[in-house]
């Protein structure tokens, strides 16, 4: 059996943090409804489920590091991005309740982020990472939309502040906290994620993380890790508690009247 390394260490974080977040998730889902809770809480969900399949894949490079999951790794480490970023346009959605957020931008933006999912993907897939991996036109393309989607994340969060003012319930309030409380961590990831595609700086490197470079990894920790946990963490608390308030107003489905709390 191979050596534990830093890297492997990190993986079991993860394996330790987010299945709590999972079943977070899962608990505000059902209590939301299925149904109409899907557009809104499937991303922590999802987030959560790639997370663990990236530090599995970690640690099955322990004793088996391919090329195959070495681009599992590095897939699964970008495509996390996407649902990180939708959890908090679901968010908008519970919290506009009188739907002041047109349609169309809320579409926009998932489809931004779906279209940087897709990119990140085929960039990676098609990567050659026989001699370490570079990023192509593709994943950098990638992040430019993902850092866009957070921008207008952050601007539809102070507009629909702005919008419903002193009027809010206090579900909505727990949200909104929930969204700026995390805001900063959720910046400092992007900002990281940025670097590692747009600069040459090799503390931002995924070929770093994968020959398990000590200062490399501590930056991958501290600016990447802790702050994805940190900040998903602080969005289940504020969004179990919203939940759990009795003005709670499950969301409905075009048409349909506004669902009181009967939980």
């Amino acid at each position: 059996m191979g050596k534990v390394t830093y890297q492997d260490g990190i993986a079991i974080l993860q394996l330790i943090v987010f299945p709590f977040i999972l079943v977070a998730s899962l608990f505000i889902w059902k209590r939301t409804g299925w149904r109409v809770g899907a557009k809104i809480w499937r991303y922590p969900f999802t987030l959560s489920l790639i997370r663990l399949a990236g530090s599995i894949a970690t640690l099955i490079s322990i004793d088996n590091n391919s090329e195959n999951v070495q681009i599992a790794i590095f897939v699964c480490q970008l495509i996390g991005i996407a649902p990180l970023l939708l959890a908090y346009v679901g968010m908008l959605r519970l919290i506009d309740l009188e739907k002041k957020i047109p349609p169309r931008p809320l579409l926009l933006v998932t489809l931004m982020a779906i279209i940087g999912l897709i990119l990140g993907i085929v960039g990676i897939s098609t990567a050659d990472t026989s001699h370490g991996y570079t990023p192509g036109t593709l994943p950098k393309a990638a992040m430019g939309l993902f850092l866009a989607v957070y921008v207008l994340v952050i601007l539809l969060t102070a507009w629909l502040f702005y919008t419903y003012s002193f009027a809010t319930l206090k579900y909505q309030k727990k949200l909104f906290l929930g969204i700026a409380l995390s805001a900063p961590f959720l910046l400092v990831r992007m900002v990281y994620s940025a670097l590692g595609d747009y600069s040459n700086n090799p503390k931002f490197s995924v070929a770093s993380l994968a020959e398990n470079n000590h200062t490399s990894l501590t930056v991958y920790l501290c600016m990447s890790v802790l702050e994805e946990i940190i900040s998903m963490v602080i969005a289940m608390i504020f969004g179990v508690s919203a939940i759990l308030q009795s003005d709670f107003v499950k969301p409905t489905r075009e048409g349909e009247e506004p669902k009181p709390n009967d939980v």
